[in-house]
């Protein structure tokens, strides 16, 4: 019976173009479930396998278990970390699945990620987290230089740092996107997030800072006062020396101001990048004793064991004594 309705369903196939629905239907099942950065970086380590097996006389779709493991070799071997190349086998075995072609058993493949972890004992690399002594030496240059990219350096960092948010989202963020809330700060609203597939959204308070150049608020109301007030993105590029434009910022802008601006207090600038704001946020809220179920209120993580991970002081010593006056 199912059989006759799938054949009689196909024979009225003959007015909307299904063939296109069809696809479209497919492209959703195949990206719903997945961060725009997440496709993007799958398409990078797909084209980045398919280069070395076209140099290597390999096939790379559909692959097997072989070239699996001696493509991951040789990229081990070439200096990758063990992380890198475990991205590298999910996005390969995701390709496959998308073109509906058997995955290639990774079995060998991970064994021998396995090993080489413990024989390297790497340690997980992560952007250094800003410090508030850190941020304040920002600032404070941003403010003597008083030029339209230094308020947005200032802006950027503060609010970034205060509300947690990743560098795509905090240039996703439209003027209609905050709020300011007398006497009490500006309040954020979080459209979706990588952590918020489904784009539930959410409102981050900022509060007011103690000190005026490092107030997330005031920083931002400064930008505001050069950008204007016109619809648009909430951070926009800004050509030297002139006002604002309203073109969107690109992540890689924040990453970029981020740099520029530790390089700019005399620090080396290699292990910063705008994930630094973040961890940044969960690091000094922690000092603050804000407990974890606060901290992941605003970064939007689901799991403590994520946030642990961000709990990277550069300072041993920063946080209080554990054994206060006991020894």
């Amino acid at each position: 019976m199912h059989g006759v309705a799938g054949v009689q369903l196909a024979l009225f196939e003959t007015g909307p173009d299904i063939a296109t629905i069809r696809a479209k239907i497919l492209v959703m099942e195949r990206t719903a479930d997945k961060a725009r950065n997440t496709i993007t970086g799958y398409a990078r380590d797909w084209r980045n396998f398919a280069a070395w097996c076209a140099e290597a006389g390999r096939e790379a779709l559909p692959s097997t278990a072989d070239t699996l493991l001696l493509y991951v070799a040789a990229r081990l071997d070439g200096g990758w970390r063990v992380s890198t190349a475990e991205r590298h086998i999910t996005a390969i075995a995701d390709r496959h699945r998308s073109a509906g072609v058997p995955v290639p058993d990774g079995k060998l493949a991970w064994e021998h990620l396995a090993r080489t972890r413990r024989a390297r004992k790497e340690v997980p690399r992560g952007r250094l987290a800003l410090t508030p002594q850190q941020v304040q030496k920002i600032c404070n240059r941003c403010c003597r230089e008083n030029t339209p990219l230094a308020s947005r350096a200032r802006a950027t960092v503060l609010l970034g740092m205060s509300t947690s948010l990743r560098a795509s989202n905090l240039v996703a963020l439209d003027l209609a996107d905050v709020q300011f809330v007398p006497n009490k700060g500006v309040a954020v609203s979080v459209r979706s997030s990588k952590t918020d597939q489904t784009g539930k959204g959410k409102l981050i308070g900022v509060r007011y800072g103690k000190m005026k150049a490092t107030c997330p608020v005031r920083a931002l109301k400064d930008w505001l006062k050069l950008r204007g007030l016109r619809p648009g993105p909430l951070f926009t590029t800004v050509r030297r020396y002139q006002r604002p434009t309203l073109a969107r910022l690109q992540p890689k802008v924040i990453w970029r101001i981020v740099k520029d601006s530790v390089k700019a207090i005399g620090l080396d600038p290699s292990p910063y990048g705008s994930h630094s704001l973040r961890a940044g946020f969960v690091t000094a809220a922690h000092l603050e004793h804000t407990d974890v179920l606060g901290i992941m209120e605003v970064t939007g993580h689901t799991k403590v064991e994520t946030v642990r991970k961000y709990l990277r002081n550069a300072d041993p010593f920063a946080g209080p004594n554990p054994l206060g006056n006991a020894l």
